[in-house]
């Protein structure tokens, strides 16, 4: 925050926050109210520092909102759109950024060779699988320039083997395909759990 001052297109993931989304998960003997109370004081410290935040999940103490709620909120889907009547206006260096906690969630991106969200949404049913821990979320992101299309999975069983991001992905490369289209690349926008532990454990034996 103090080296910047602008929210750009500093990563390909789209964004509208200098920093876009800090989702706090509870880890082995910690619980949701831990994580809750953390990303609460992560929010006060942003700003204190002149960053907007929203909150989300149980961090969002008054209604509990979903990550997906609090982006509709804001001009997150709205993009390359005339802003909709009553959207969130962030900060205009800064942006807004959104702090959260939740279960551990695997956030997977896919981005698709077509600026037609239209030929998109008719799919999104079929990547959606609840009982696969599967959430489901399409909007258009800036790439070279151009908008396009990008779908954006949270994944809450990605150790499972018919919730993990490859099964995801070839599902979704399977149904793009069949419009004509291809999976451009994807990308995770956190590391995976047994990463997160690893780090976590190794934390604890240092200190």
């Amino acid at each position: 925050v103090n080296s910047s001052d602008r929210v750009g297109d500093m990563t390909m993931h789209h964004h509208i926050g200098i920093i876009d989304n800090i989702p706090v998960h509870p880890l082995y003997n910690t619980t949701l109210e831990d994580a809750a109370e953390a990303a609460n004081r992560i929010s006060r410290n942003l700003n204190s520092k002149n960053v907007p935040t929203l909150l989300y999940g149980a961090a969002d103490r008054d209604h509990g909102r979903s990550l997906v709620q609090v982006r509709k909120a804001t001009s997150f889907f709205q993009r390359g759109q005339t802003k909709e009547k009553g959207t969130i206006v962030g900060h205009p260096k800064l942006g807004t950024s959104v702090v959260g906690a939740v279960p551990y969630v695997l956030s997977f991106n896919m981005v698709v060779n077509t600026t037609n969200m239209d030929i998109i949404w008719p799919i999104i049913p079929e990547i959606r699988d609840k009982e696969r821990g599967v959430q489901v979320m399409p909007y258009t992101n800036v790439f070279n320039s151009e908008n396009i299309v990008e779908i954006a999975c949270n994944l809450t069983k990605p150790e499972s083997l018919e919730g993990s991001s490859d099964a995801v992905l070839r599902n979704v490369t399977e149904r793009v395909e069949k419009l004509g289209l291809t999976v451009l690349h994807s990308y995770s926008t956190n590391p995976p759990f047994d990463s997160i532990l690893s780090s976590y454990f190794k934390l604890l034996d240092e200190s």
